[in-house]
C-alpha cells in the first residue's frame, strides 16, 4: 500500500466510522489484532472487537460529532493527522478528572493521531487530545 492509500484509510476512519457512526467499516480498515492508545483508556485497547466496543461507548456520549482534518502527513508505514473534533454532549462525560454532567453542551478540541499500518490496515493508533481545553470549554475548570 502507498502512503496515499494509507491517508485515504485515515480519512475513511474519521469520515465514515466516527462522523457517520458506521462501525461496521472498522473490519475493512483495522487489523484484527490492532492496538489503540487513547487518553481515556488506562491500558491500550487490544483487538478489533474491543476497539469497536470502545468506539460505541465514546460515540454514545455525543449526540453530534464531526471531524475536520487539518493535516495528513505520511511516511513509510505511518500517517500522522492533526485534526479537530466538534461535538454536542448527550449526558455524562468522563475525563481523567472524573465524570461530569455536560448534557447538551457543545465542545470542540484539537487532537493529534498517529496511525501505523500493516497489510493495508490500521495496526496501531496513538491519540493525544487537548483535554484541558475541553474541561475549560465545558466549565468544569475555570
Amino acid at each position: 500500500m502507498s502512503t496515499n492509500d494509507n491517508k485515504a484509510i485515515v480519512r475513511r476512519y474519521f469520515e465514515e466510522v466516527l462522523d457517520n457512526r458506521r462501525l461496521e467499516v472498522l473490519g475493512e480498515i483495522v487489523a484484527m489484532d490492532c492496538i489503540i492508545h487513547r487518553p481515556e483508556a488506562p491500558e491500550p485497547i487490544r483487538g478489533l472487537e474491543a476497539f469497536k466496543h470502545a468506539l460505541e461507548r465514546i460515540l454514545q456520549v455525543y449526540s453530534e460529532f464531526t471531524t475536520t482534518i487539518h493535516d495528513l502527513v505520511g511516511e513509510e508505514d505511518r500517517v500522522a493527522c492533526r485534526l479537530s473534533h466538534h461535538a454536542v454532549n448527550r449526558g455524562e462525560w468522563t475525563s481523567r478528572l472524573g465524570r461530569h454532567d455536560v448534557a447538551g453542551k457543545p465542545v470542540s478540541w484539537s487532537a493529534i493521531a498517529i496511525f501505523r499500518f500493516r497489510d493495508g490496515k490500521i495496526a496501531e493508533e496513538w491519540v493525544s487530545r487537548d483535554e484541558l481545553g475541553m474541561l475549560i470549554q465545558l466549565r468544569i475548570l475555570r
